[in-house]
């Protein structure tokens, strides 16, 4: 798959569009109100039409991660850090990403596939921020995991997943939806949790789409 550094701008959504999409998400299922517990391992369409799975860490050991993705299906990729981060995206032939939100409090910079829509937002640009790398909270004072999931949720869709490490360079999401991560260190190791895998589609679409 060709690959290509996509040069982000910041983007402000108009007032409008947010209300809009806040007063859209309120009427549907989100983290909020889906509190079963589901398993971490999912058919593919198992979880509706589009994906959207969130990474998250507070650093990488070179300023560098990887986020690679097997499962058959569409999917929005949300990854997040802490500290200053370039995030590699990748997918096997015939998965379809959709768009790629990167958010932290120090620069995020997205290198993903040609033609994918991306935004990347941080404290240090003045953007509306959030970090989250454990579930169900980080521990430091300007990670807060839940509402890293709530700011994903109004920007961006539903979410289906989240996978949190203090420290890791790569994520690898398998056909099963089952999530490793190599060399996760620091916290509790890796944490994790799905949602909404009902066989029914979330609400909505990626809204900075």
């Amino acid at each position: 798959m060709v690959r290509r550094l996509l040069k982000v701008t910041r983007m402000k959504i108009a007032t409008y569009l947010a209300a809009f999409a806040c007063a859209s998400l309120a009427a549907c299922g989100t983290s909020d109100e889906g509190t079963s517990t589901y398993s971490l391992t999912q058919e593919p369409g198992a979880c509706g039409s589009l994906e959207t799975h969130v990474f998250g860490i507070h650093s990488s050991y070179d300023g560098k991660a990887k986020i690679h993705i097997s499962r058959p299906g569409s999917h929005a990729i949300v990854v997040s850090a802490h500290e200053a981060t370039t995030w590699t995206i990748t997918a096997d032939p015939g998965v379809t990403i959709e768009a790629i939100y990167a958010v932290g409090v120090h620069r995020q910079t997205i290198v993903g596939p040609r033609g994918v829509p991306a935004v990347a937002e941080s404290k240090d640009q003045g953007d509306p921020y959030q970090c989250g790398y454990e579930w169900p909270a980080s521990t430091t004072p300007e990670c807060n995991t839940e509402e890293l999931i709530n700011l994903v949720e109004k920007r961006v869709h539903a979410v289906t997943s989240f996978h949190g490490c203090y420290q890791a360079n790569q994520f690898e999401l398998g056909a099963n939806l089952a999530v490793t991560s190599s060399t996760c260190d620091g916290g509790v190791g890796q944490t994790d949790f799905v949602q909404n895998c009902d066989g029914e589609d979330s609400c909505g679409g990626p809204i900075f789409l």
